[in-house]
Order: C-alpha cells, then sequence, then structure tokens
C-alpha cells in the first residue's frame, strides 16, 4: 500500500506562505481593535471616582448598624450599580482576552507545523529553503510577542478592575450584615422606652445640627447623576407634557371605555402616573432627592387617579392624608433624621391619626345607614390597628418593629393602589383596542371579542398580582431585595427520581401547558369565524377538525411541558412505554374509549345535533368527548355514553343523513264507517299539517279488520324528526275533530261473555 506522507512537499510551499500571509492578515484586522483600552481606562476611572465619592459619603454617615433600612437599602444599591458597572469592564476585557488567546493558539499551532514540516523536509533529504521557513517562523513569531504584550496590558487593566470588584464586594457584605442584623432585631427591644432617662439623654445639642446637616446633604442635587441620567429624566418629562397633552386632545374619542373614566378625569395626574412607571426601573440608584422627588409625584399622581374611584369626599381626603403622611415619613427617612426625633415624630403621627380615623368610622357609620362602605371602614380599621401597635412599639422601645410595620403597611397599600389602577389601565386598552378592531369588520372580533377580553383580562392579572406579590415580599422583609427574592425562588428546586426539577422549570412547564390551551382556543374560534362559517361546512366536520387541532396542540403544549422540566425524547419514549404496558394491563377500556372517539371524529357515523336511540333512549348528542358522548334525551335528562358503545353496540341515527322521517300514525274506525269518507279525512290530515313534507306525499291504508274496528295507517314523513311526538299529538287531535263533525264513532275494545251453569 501506497504511504502517505505526513507533510506536504515543496510543491506546496507557496499556498502555505499565502495562508500565513492571510492568517496573519486577519489576526492583525480582528485584534487591532481590542488595543484600544482608552475608553475601558476612562470607564475604570469614572467608576473609581464614584467608589471613592460612596466611600466619603458612607464614612460621613457613621456605622450601617444605626442606619434605617432605606439608607442601607439606598447605598447598598449605589455600590451594586458600581459592581454592575465593573463586571460589565470585566466581562468586556475577557471577552477581548479570549480573542487575543484564540489568534494565540491559531499562531502557536501553524508555527509548530512550519517547524515540524522543516524537520520532515530534512528528515526525507529535501533541500529545505531555509530563508523561506525563517521569514515564515519570524512572522509568525512577531505576530505571537504582539498579541503577548496586548494580553499583557489588558491583563493590567484587569487586575484593576478585579482589586475594585473585590473591595465593592466587601463594602456590600458589610451592608448585607447590616440588612440582616435589622431584619433579624425586627422582633427585639432595640431602644429605650419613652419612660427610660436613657431616652431622653439622647436629646444632646448637635442632635440638630445632625439632622440639619442631613437635610442639606439630601437637598444637595448630584451632578453627576444629572448628567448620566440627564436623557431619562429628559424622557420622564416628555411623557409628562406629552401624555397630558394627548389626554386632553383625544379625551372624547376615549372616554366610551369605562375602565379609563378616572384616567381620563385628571389628564396631568394621568401623564405623571404613566412617567413615573415607565421610567423608574431605568434609574439606577438614584440619590435620596431624585428618589423622594420619584416618590412624591408618583404617590401624589396615583391618590389623584384613585381619588375618582372613592365613593365620597370622606374617603379621598382619608387617601390624600395616607399619601401626604407617606411621602412625609419617607422624606424624614431620606434625610437620615436622628432617631429620637423620629421615633418622636412616629409616636405623634399616631396619636394624631387615631382620633382622626375613629371620627371618620362614626361619621361613615352615621351616613351609610345602608350597611355601605364596609370595605372603606374596614381599611380605616387596619389602620387604627397598625397605629396603635406602631405606638405601642415606639413608647415601649421596639423602634425597628415600629419603623417596618407602619412602613410596610403604607407601601403595601400603596401596592395594592398601584395594582388596581394597573389593571383597569390595562382592561381598558384591551377593551379599546379590541373594540377598534371590532368595528373594522372583523368577524372573530365582533363574535369573540369579549370571551378574548375576558382571557387577556385573566392573563393581565396574573402577571399583576405576582408582580406585586413579588414586590411586596422585601417590604415585608421575607426577602432582603426583589433580586433575592427572584434568586430565591428561581434556585428553588425538589428531586424526583434522578432529576432535578427546579421552580424555574416547573414555571415554564405550566407557562407552557397555559399557552398551548389559549392557542388551541384561538385557532379554533379564528377556524370556526374566518372558514367554517362563511363555507357553510357541516357541524361534525367543525367538531372533528377542531377536537383535533385541540388534541394536537395540547400534544405539543405537553412535549414542550416535558422538555422544559428537563426531560429529553429517549425519557419521553420510556414513558410511553411505561403507558403502553399499563394500558396492557388496566387502561384498556380508557383506550378504548379514546380511539373510539377518534374514530367517531373521523368516520361520523354519529355527530353533535344528531338525533339518535341508545338503550332503548331517545336524545341528541350534545358533545363528543375524549373518552365519552353526552346524550340529552327528550326529557331533558343527560346520559354519559361511552364512545366505544356507539362503535361496538346499535345505534339508530334518525339524522344521519339527513332529518326528514317517517310517521306511522295508526287510527281505528267502527264497523259500518264509510272507508272512503275514513281514508279521504285521514289525506286531508295528513296532507293538510305544515310540518308534513309532500314528497314523497303521505299514504293512507286500510291495513286489517280488527277485532272492533277497521284498523287505518296515516305513513307521512316529518322535516325534522325530534318533532316527532308532537306532530303526532297534532294529527290526532285533528282526526278526532274531524271523525265527529263526520260522525264516524272511534270504537272501544267490546268482548262478548258467555256464562256456564
Amino acid at each position: 500500500e501506497p504511504v502517505v506522507p505526513e507533510f506536504p512537499g515543496l510543491s506546496e510551499l507557496g499556498n502555505r506562505q499565502a495562508q500565513v500571509v492571510e492568517l496573519l492578515r486577519r489576526a492583525q484586522a480582528d485584534v487591532e481593535p481590542l488595543g484600544d483600552v482608552a475608553g475601558l481606562q476612562q470607564r475604570l476611572l469614572e467608576t473609581q471616582k464614584n467608589l471613592d465619592e460612596l466611600r466619603t459619603k458612607v464614612a460621613g454617615m457613621g456605622e450601617p448598624d444605626d442606619w434605617y433600612v432605606d439608607q442601607l437599602l439606598q447605598v447598598n444599591n449605589a455600590f451594586r450599580s458600581q459592581q454592575k458597572s465593573l463586571e460589565a469592564l470585566q466581562a468586556e476585557l475577557t471577552g477581548r482576552q479570549q480573542i487575543i488567546e484564540k489568534w494565540r493558539t491559531d499562531i502557536r499551532q501553524e508555527a509548530e507545523f512550519w517547524q515540524s514540516w522543516r524537520s520532515w523536509l530534512k528528515k526525507n533529504h529535501e533541500k529545505v529553503p531555509e530563508k523561506t521557513f525563517r521569514r515564515a517562523a519570524d512572522d509568525l513569531s512577531r505576530q505571537d510577542k504582539a498579541l503577548q504584550a496586548l494580553s499583557a496590558r489588558l491583563l493590567k487593566l484587569q487586575d484593576a478592575v478585579v482589586a475594585g470588584i473585590k473591595e465593592v464586594g466587601g463594602e456590600l457584605d458589610r451592608f448585607s450584615q447590616a440588612l440582616d442584623k435589622l431584619r433579624k432585631a425586627t422582633f427585639r427591644k432595640n431602644a429605650p422606652s419613652f419612660v427610660s432617662p436613657d431616652f431622653y439623654r439622647q436629646f444632646k445639642p448637635d442632635l440638630w445640627s445632625d439632622a440639619v446637616r442631613g437635610a442639606r446633604n439630601v437637598l444637595i442635587p448630584d451632578k453627576d447623576y444629572l448628567t448620566r441620567n440627564g436623557w431619562l429624566l429628559g424622557l420622564l418629562v416628555l411623557i409628562l407634557v406629552a401624555g397630558a397633552l394627548l389626554i386632553r386632545t383625544y379625551r372624547q374619542q376615549l372616554i366610551q371605555t369605562r375602565e379609563w373614566l378616572f384616567f381620563l378625569r385628571h389628564p396631568w395626574a394621568a401623564s405623571g402616573f404613566v412617567a413615573i412607571v415607565a421610567t423608574s426601573p431605568f434609574f439606577s440608584a438614584p440619590p435620596p432627592l431624585f428618589r423622594l422627588l420619584f416618590l412624591a409625584l408618583g404617590v401624589f399622581a396615583a391618590a389623584r387617579l384613585a381619588g375618582s374611584l372613592l365613593e365620597n369626599r370622606r374617603q379621598v381626603r382619608v387617601l390624600y392624608l395616607a399619601a401626604l403622611l407617606l411621602v412625609t415619613t419617607t422624606a424624614f427617612r431620606l434625610v437620615a433624621l436622628p432617631q429620637p426625633f423620629y421615633r418622636l415624630y412616629i409616636a405623634f403621627l399616631a396619636l394624631l391619626a387615631l382620633p382622626l380615623l375613629i371620627q371618620q368610622i362614626r361619621q361613615s357609620h352615621r351616613q351609610r345607614s345602608d350597611g355601605g362602605g364596609r370595605l372603606f371602614r374596614g381599611l380605616l380599621r387596619i389602620s387604627m390597628v397598625v397605629l396603635l401597635a406602631s405606638l405601642v412599639s415606639q413608647v415601649s422601645g421596639y423602634m425597628n418593629f415600629s419603623f417596618w410595620l407602619l412602613q410596610a403597611t403604607f407601601e403595601t397599600g400603596m401596592v395594592v393602589l398601584f395594582a388596581h389602577m394597573a389593571l383597569r389601565i390595562g382592561n381598558g386598552g384591551i377593551r379599546f383596542l379590541l373594540s377598534r378592531f371590532g368595528r373594522a369588520e372583523r368577524a372573530f372580533l365582533r363574535t369573540f371579542g369579549e370571551e378574548l377580553a375576558q382571557r387577556l383580562g385573566r392573563l393581565l392579572r396574573l402577571a399583576v398580582v405576582c408582580y406585586g406579590a413579588l414586590y411586596l415580599l422585601p417590604t415585608w422583609r421575607i426577602f432582603g431585595s426583589v433580586g433575592q427574592a427572584w434568586d430565591f425562588f428561581s434556585a428553588l428546586s425538589f428531586r424526583l427520581g434522578t432529576a432535578d426539577i427546579s421552580f424555574r422549570m416547573v414555571v415554564l412547564a405550566l407557562l407552557s401547558l397555559y399557552l398551548a390551551m389559549q392557542i388551541s382556543w384561538l385557532l379554533q374560534t379564528l377556524t370556526e369565524v374566518q372558514v367554517f362559517e362563511p363555507r357553510r361546512i357541516d357541524r361534525g366536520v367543525r367538531d372533528a377538525v377542531k377536537k383535533l387541532m385541540h388534541y394536537g396542540i395540547v400534544l405539543i403544549g405537553l412535549l414542550f411541558a416535558l422538555s422544559s422540566l428537563g426531560m429529553s425524547l429517549q425519557n419521553f419514549v420510556v414513558v410511553l412505554g411505561a403507558l403502553g404496558v399499563g394500558i396492557g394491563f388496566g387502561l384498556q377500556d380508557i383506550v378504548n374509549n379514546f380511539l373510539s372517539g377518534l374514530i367517531l371524529l373521523f368516520e361520523r357515523p354519529v355527530k353533535v345535533g344528531d338525533f339518535i336511540v341508545v338503550n332503548n333512549e331517545w336524545g341528541d348528542i350534545k358533545k363528543i368527548g375524549l373518552r365519552s358522548t353526552v346524550v340529552e334525551t327528550i326529557d331533558h335528562s343527560e346520559i354519559i355514553v361511552p364512545n366505544s358503545q356507539l362503535i361496538s353496540e346499535k345505534v339508530t341515527n334518525w339524522t344521519l343523513s339527513s332529518r326528514v322521517a317517517r310517521l306511522v300514525v295508526p287510527v281505528g274506525v267502527a264497523y259500518g264507517s264509510d272507508v272512503e269518507q275514513v281514508m279521504r279525512i285521514l289525506t286531508e290530515v295528513a296532507t293538510g299539517h305544515p310540518e308534513a313534507v309532500q314528497y314523497p306525499p303521505p299514504s293512507i291504508l286500510f291495513v286489517a279488520f280488527g277485532e272492533s274496528s277497521l284498523d287505518f295507517e296515516i305513513r307521512v314523513f316529518v322535516r325534522d324528526i325530534s318533532a316527532r311526538f308532537r306532530i303526532r299529538s297534532d294529527m290526532l287531535r285533528q282526526i278526532d275533530a274531524r271523525f265527529r263533525e263526520a260522525g264516524i264513532e272511534i270504537p272501544f275494545p267490546q268482548r262478548d261473555l258467555h256464562l256456564r251453569s
């Protein structure tokens, strides 16, 4: 056998040189932009500057253990924002290093190839062009050294970034420990009571200066933050102004949407609410002043809008007072009001608000003697309990519990209010869009628009409730933040056999099944309106196609759900095999009924709406399901018939091809009656009934000489077999009336009795 050489001959030298040139060219073009690190250095310097400013600010605030939870979260979020900036820098540098490493690997492999090729040629006593091989080696070595130098520059920058990340991590650990300590101390006494002398010793001369200094620090705008987020502030103002103008301009066209009435009455409040909701997620760790302004705008706008939903002015005043107290309380926390002053403020707030709430409850009882306003009074009573508990906690020295209870209650109320308004706005938007499309002559929306709006509304409600609940978890100190709560649920898992099923996988699986059901409904209704109805397709065909479509889409959703749970196709086949074994042992009847249902859908010996006789029961088929068929009898009772019974047993279908059927009415007259007259009267009755068809024509037969009568039969075809009993009754009534007019007697059975002595 011929021996295949390990390396090419000298004839390939030119091609290999060209490949080296192309390799170096592509490496140079790919790596050259990576050498520009000025932008990365500038970002690092800005981040280091921000960190220095944060450290200086934190140093002037004292120990984190003495801070309010708002201060801890504010500073923690500020450091976390800088951490994200450093991590983004690290990711950028890592990506560049990976590109450089890839090219260095390719270049080293190429250099090793040339060196091995040269050795192989010498071993085979070939004349080696040393100059060419040396030039290729030098070019490759030169490029490798350049890449190595660039990698060293990036590595130096990476070291600085890693050092910054390490420092920020230490600060975050310090704040996290303070937050954990604060959370654990929620139900512990952590301050002197109001009756203790230690409480009054805290009122030193420099306490007021600390309060003034804290307020001054908050009221000074952060120019760097303004510079970085100026475009976001501009967008907020633009949404505020443009939204108010648009609402004023198009209010008359939109006022037909009932859910939007509260929104359209106050254009500026509505646009302010939308502006805050739309832009607040993009403001990263806003300083206290901006946070207070955003909160005030959002809370007062929401209170103004919610006032339109309340029953009377008294409830509106209570809502405005709650909004004012929420903003004021938050402002005192953000300016780091010294704790003795803040505790006195909480106690004063409770003492002032409790009598007002009692008065409001009494007025509501007097003015709503009809029993109305129970929800309003219930909320006032809850507020009284919270304020009383907060007052008692402050007086007793349970400072953290008092602060937490008051803040959590306020924020919960605002979240519920925001969620309620978001649902009204969202549902109104859904109905508005569907009504606009419905007026555009879309048959589907005209027919199923209301049901579609309800389904979309349920989906919106689920999303709002889940988001609100996730937001409230850190509010009630179950988790430190929304991100921590999400990470907890994402990491939540359990073991099923050899598979680890996470909470996220379960959510995705349920979402897949839910979406499959909704898509199935949507496609079925679209097919019904856009395809079946215009073409007047038979109802049985419609049901068969829609059932198969439903089964197919749900099966696809099930496969996606199983895939989300980590089950591969191979495992799914194993499950099907186990299911087959189960079928062989105990599921024969279920599978038999399922397959019979498919036969009913395809072959259609019976279909929905047919009038059948099964087990001597007459009735209409109302539904052909996966396992059984529902038959409504003429007594309006429902019979559940297994599908296999409709296939394997005798079933009379009166309406398989047509609803026209023959009706037989027996009639007997007395001996001696005029037969021709009787047949003429019966013919007139049969042909004169409005529901009797003229073709085939009715037939009147003289069938027998009975024991006590001459027996006749009316054989007539009627339009709808389901009305056969009513038609029979109508004909018998007419026959009786006509016979009475003609003097024809309808006999009763007669018997001759012979008595023997």
